[in-house]
């Protein structure tokens, strides 16, 4: 693997410290602060509504401007996050918080995708892929074992002080790239007039997967742990011991998982993916036991490794050489729409409808995402056909 992805590594290891503790503490945070679920959701969408914007422009300007200082500057939005989430002690707060880190993770997302598959070929980019994946992966249960530390000593400041120090690692990481991520952009391309971009017709049902997977996605990702902890009775830590096991998928697999996927067909690993997924999350309701709840969740967790790294590679697979970033940006708002919506519509299940039916909806959208990948199986090695323009 290209040695310029080392430092994007790195640097993803160390911003992405609050990743875990963020997710399981965000919507205990939240409830514990009098959010409804309708609230909860909306926090959420915040983050997502950031994506929407952006994303489309963020890829715009990194197939003109370069990668290198979007990618610092998403860094600078995380470090403006996790300073607000340390002061922040109102569901206001929190929202203002949450939408920085969604400007954060707008830009950070989308150049660190770009300038992995600028360093990769097609052969090596979905373990590219994965490498990104699990560099965050591996910060986050890092960031994890630190934040559950501060709560476990003083449990009623253990949010504001655990965000204290990810802000402090955050200004280190942003210290560390400026010295050491490098300009991935090919100035003879750049050089030219920016190409019109058409993402080719043939893949439409392809974004229409990514925005169900990320629609189902968002349906269960703000209750879940409100959800488990209202069932089974659990406690913080009883609730982090389900989800330890998930953070070692995560930073373990994909690597390994994109190395034994790159020469597979791309449409076919996402449907096995989005089976694994479902078929564990529809079981969560009938599942009482502490042992085989570990199990399911970290089952569906290997499906989601293999949605994001394969998702991700088959996209650089079809970008042109002067739209790599405006592909992306293009699958980032696709994945936004969807993002967004969910919790809003998962808000209204939990509410409304019953608290086990956002798994149920979770896993029939993911199975409806399936039959929009069936036609792409036959085709053994996608090829780049992302037809330009001049403009």
């Amino acid at each position: 693997m290209n040695p310029g992805l080392k430092p994007i590594r790195r640097s993803l290891f160390l911003i992405s410290m609050p990743m875990v503790f963020i997710l399981f503490g965000l919507p205990l945070r939240a409830e514990d602060l009098g959010a409804t679920g309708f609230e909860i959701g909306i926090l959420f969408s915040i983050f997502t509504a950031s994506l929407i914007v952006l994303r489309p422009l963020v890829g715009i300007g990194v197939d003109r401007l370069g990668r290198r200082w979007f990618f610092i500057a998403g860094m600078v939005f995380y470090l403006f996050a996790n300073s607000l989430y340390s002061i922040g002690d109102t569901i206001t707060g929190l929202y203002i918080a949450r939408a920085f880190h969604g400007i954060g993770f707008s830009i950070l997302a989308i150049t660190a995708e770009t300038i992995a598959a600028d360093l990769s070929e097609r052969d090596d980019r979905a373990a590219a892929m994965g490498a990104n994946i699990a560099s965050r992966a591996r910060g986050g249960m890092i960031g994890a074992f630190a934040g559950f530390t501060v709560v476990g000593f003083m449990p009623i400041y253990a949010w504001s002080y655990a965000f204290g120090i990810y802000a402090a690692i955050a200004a280190i990481a942003i210290i560390f790239a400026l010295r050491t991520i490098p300009e991935t952009l090919d100035r003879n391309h750049s050089a030219r007039r920016l190409t019109k971009f058409r993402f080719p017709a043939k893949y439409y049902p392809l974004l229409v997967v990514i925005f169900l997977a990320a629609f189902a996605g968002g349906i269960i990702q703000p209750y879940y742990l409100i959800y488990l902890r209202g069932r089974l009775g659990l406690e913080v830590y009883a609730l982090a011991g389900v989800f330890l096991p998930i953070g070692i998928a995560y930073a373990i697999l994909p690597g390994m998982l994109g190395r034994l996927t790159n020469k597979l067909n791309r449409a076919l690993t996402v449907s096995i993916g989005l089976l694994l997924a479902a078929g564990l999350y529809a079981s969560v309701p009938h599942i009482s036991t502490f042992i085989w709840l570990i199990g399911a969740f970290t089952i569906a967790a290997i499906g989601n490794v293999l949605i994001d790294l394969t998702k991700a590679a088959w996209i650089a697979d079809i970008a042109g050489a002067d739209a790599t970033g405006r592909t992306f940006g293009l699958s980032a708002l696709t994945a936004g729409l969807g993002a967004a919506l969910g919790p809003l519509a998962g808000g209204f299940i939990y509410d409304d409808l019953g608290k086990d039916y956002i798994f149920y909806a979770n896993a029939v959208i993911l199975v409806m995402a399936v039959l929009f990948t069936l036609g792409y199986i036959k085709e053994l090695r996608p090829k780049p056909d992302c037809p330009q323009t001049p403009g």
